[in-house]
């Protein structure tokens, strides 16, 4: 059974993750990204079809992230293990892309999630009916 507890945490987190944002150097160090300031997003006209495709590519990515941080809990070596996140990001990538959404189409409405409630309500909702219609089949 999945629990969603915070479900606008996941879809940033999602986002960041198809961005590059969760790279590891070789070394096992994590990257430092350059900040940037938060500015306000327009607000974004999302269809309900794009918000479908977005729920579709979220469950994949999270499926696929659950996958490969498993995965990398047993791995030693750095290297290989650098090699696994870059193969973990292509299958989400291609995931989104299997979707019916562009990457920076997810990231624009994974954004906008975070910062339009009714949005992220819609998503919510979405999402939680897809869990529940997994739950009962």
């Amino acid at each position: 059974m999945r629990t969603i507890k915070h479900p606008v945490m996941a879809l940033l987190a999602a986002a960041g993750l198809l961005a590059g944002a969760a790279t590891v150097s070789a070394q096992g160090q994590p990257q430092q990204a350059p900040a940037q300031p938060q500015t306000q997003a327009p607000a974004m006209d999302v269809s309900e079809s794009q918000v479908e495709n977005f729920v579709d590519a979220y469950m994949a990515v999270q499926g696929i992230n659950q996958e490969y941080t498993q995965k990398l809990q047993n791995v030693e070596d750095p290297e290989k293990a650098t090699k696994m996140q870059q193969e973990a990001q292509t299958k989400m990538q291609e995931a989104v892309s299997n979707s019916g959404l562009s990457i920076s189409e997810y990231q624009k409405i994974a954004q906008a999630a975070g910062q339009d409630q009714e949005l992220r309500s819609q998503i919510e909702k979405e999402l939680t009916s897809r869990i529940e219609t997994e739950q009962d089949s």
